[in-house]
């Protein structure tokens, strides 16, 4: 519980909600755009940088690998300087690695540059929901409603992202996948200094560095154990030394987190048995969704042929997830929260299962084409759900915190997906095509496991 002292009087919006929604949005198009519309370039750049494909897993996983492991800092550091604040240091953050990336001469460069914008990730996401949730005034059907708008601008553009990445790469170059993200953020920065006050109640109280360093550790030696062991199942003095280390900081982690009683995750929320099942569902949503688009790309481009302009029209049909965004808080008013979540779950689970199908038959790309739309739907009907719901049972003055876990868990979920079913398309321990039919499989029976979960929740 928050004193007195260490809480600020909130300010009102008087910014039209849609208006809200729009600009909170811009950072988060930015965000969720650079998760997608690199994949579609991987090739392109084993080309220019002379990489392989474990080292190509660093482009992407270096970006959600610091974007997961800094969230709930960023989310502490919005209760406690304010959510606008943060939010304009994340959107600049990302200008400027923006830049680093667009101008690299080496992977090395651009996996820095990569980490860079993960570090302006991880500030934009948990303070623009927060400042959403503040303009909502605190009512969850209207809050369930923004984030419909808020998630439906950042999934067009991150459906859009692998087409528009075709797009530059067909038309101009890789450099203007990165250049794209300029006009954005300064219209992001100039809108939200304008037009979007400063909101929720401020934490006085001491970012816990212990607690978020030994995530951190325990997030990159996970992925970095993952990528190792795709190159080869040999055991090594390295893949030793980070294994140990993981489930070193993992142990201290779950330590500290139990005595500590300013731990970045207070214990009391995780308690909560909804607060928790909700944190893993919404990592085990993000495992199966960028997984498996890692698993496409590098199925339709490297196995199949196909080029970056079809691969990205094949991932347009994601546009649709829009739709399922705006349906998503109508479907939870009307038939309810655990309804609409195990119909999502269970839709995309069904295109897993779609795709781990035609992969094992090499479909024509027609066929691909045909059954893509339903993973997008079923993740853009179930995500809004999850996301109102769970930020609606944070306690006050903890709206960013709430929301930096559960989008922590979603990006941790990502890199792990990506790290993990990439393994299966290296070439190296199975053929393309059945590491692919292996992958999306697995991605399958995970959401299957995803709506067992949704029967426990509340």
């Amino acid at each position: 519980m928050l004193s007195e002292e260490g809480l600020k009087t909130e300010q009102v919006s008087t910014t039209p909600l849609f208006a809200s929604a729009l600009i909170t949005s811009l950072g988060y198009v930015v965000v969720q755009l650079d998760v997608t519309i690199v994949n579609v370039a991987l090739p392109t750049f084993s080309q220019v940088f002379n990489a392989n494909i474990s080292s190509l897993q660093w482009i992407p996983d270096a970006y959600v690998v610091v974007f997961a492991a800094l969230l709930l800092a960023a989310g502490g550091l919005g209760d406690r300087f304010g959510n606008r604040t943060v939010n304009l240091l994340g959107i600049g953050i990302f200008l400027l690695a923006s830049l680093a990336c667009a101008f690299s001469s080496r992977i090395e460069t651009m996996i820095f540059g990569r980490l860079l914008q993960g570090l302006g990730a991880a500030l934009i996401v948990p303070s623009s929901l927060a400042l959403l949730s503040s303009a909502c005034g605190n009512n969850p059907l209207l809050c369930a409603k923004a984030i419909g708008w808020w998630s439906a601008m950042g999934g067009i553009i991150s459906a859009a992202g692998p087409f528009i990445g075709a797009m530059v790469l067909t038309h101009i170059s890789w450099h203007a996948l990165f250049l794209i993200n300029i006009p954005i953020c300064a219209a992001g920065l100039i809108l939200t200094i304008f037009y979007i006050p400063e909101s929720t109640a401020h934490d006085s109280r001491d970012i816990d560095a212990k607690g978020i360093l030994l995530f951190v550790i325990a997030c990159f030696s996970m992925i970095y154990v993952m990528i190792q062991f795709g190159k080869s199942f040999s055991v090594s003095r390295e893949k030793i030394l980070f294994l140990s280390l993981f489930v070193l900081a993992l142990l201290f982690l779950i330590v500290h987190l139990a005595k500590s009683e300013r731990a970045f995750l207070p214990v009391s929320l995780l308690k909560n048995p909804a607060f928790s099942l909700s944190l893993l569902l919404a990592a085990v949503m993000n495992f199966s969704f960028y997984g498996s688009i890692f698993l496409l790309t590098v199925y339709f481009q490297v196995y199949r042929g196909f080029t970056p302009m079809m691969t990205g029209l094949a991932l347009l049909t994601f546009t649709v997830i829009a739709l399922a965004n705006s349906a998503s808080g109508y479907l939870a008013t009307r038939f309810g929260p655990r309804f609409t979540l195990t119909l999502g779950i269970l839709l995309a689970s069904l295109n897993y299962f779609i795709l781990a199908t035609l992969t094992y038959l090499d479909a024509a790309f027609s066929t691909f084409v045909c059954f893509l739309f339903l993973m997008p739907i079923g993740g853009g009907i179930a995500t809004p759900t999850l996301l109102s719901t769970f930020l609606h049972q944070a306690p006050a003055g903890k709206t960013a915190t709430a929301s930096a876990a559960i989008n922590t868990m979603r990006q941790t979920g990502s890199a792990i997906g990506v790290a993990l079913l990439g393994l299966l398309v290296t070439g190296i321990h199975f053929p393309v095509d059945t590491g692919a039919t292996i992958g999306f499989a697995t991605a399958a029976l995970m959401m299957l496991g995803g709506a067992l979960l949704v029967s426990r929740l509340a």
